[in-house]
């Protein structure tokens, strides 16, 4: 019994150092990455639960209307690959707001590197994107989207 107790307690430390060693910067990372899973699995609700109840963009979008637009695309892709490149992350003083840069790649097949962007015809944007702490977890307030070229995914 003590060797599982003292297990146990090895095992909570780890976990709370862990959580004291995550920076601002390595959750919103954590949050990209978990938005671009959500997406790859078509899953509007995964991606609901990361984007604020405020949201809104210069289309003056609301959450709901964006959520609306997103279904639309999952429907007419049934397979969706992304890659992913943070570029860029800026944190307020108090760091509880944040804006990222992300480029993405969107294919209907699996994209593994940035050269194989292009052979799959795969559709090249660059994502400005604000967020708001919500206790430890980073939500979408606002996005903006435009064209890149395959240029801005090698760094």
């Amino acid at each position: 019994m003590y060797k599982y107790s003292v297990f146990l307690f090895c095992i909570f430390l780890l976990a709370a150092c862990s959580e004291q060693k995550e920076t601002p910067e390595v959750r919103i990372r954590n949050m990209v990455s978990a938005m671009e899973s959500a997406v790859q699995q078509r899953s509007l609700d995964q991606v609901k639960e990361l984007v604020s109840s405020d949201y809104s963009d210069e289309w003056n979008s609301d959450r709901r209307a964006a959520l609306r637009s997103l279904l639309f695309y999952f429907q007419g892709h049934q397979s969706i690959h992304l890659l992913t490149r943070i570029s860029d992350i800026q944190l307020n003083d108090d760091a509880s707001k944040a804006s990222v840069t992300v480029y993405v790649g969107m294919a209907g097949q699996p994209v593994e590197k940035s050269a194989s962007l292009i052979d799959l015809n795969a559709d090249l944007y660059r994502f400005d994107v604000d967020l708001i702490a919500d206790g430890d977890q980073w939500l979408v307030s606002s996005a903006r989207w435009q064209k890149a070229r395959v240029e801005n995914f090698d760094f």
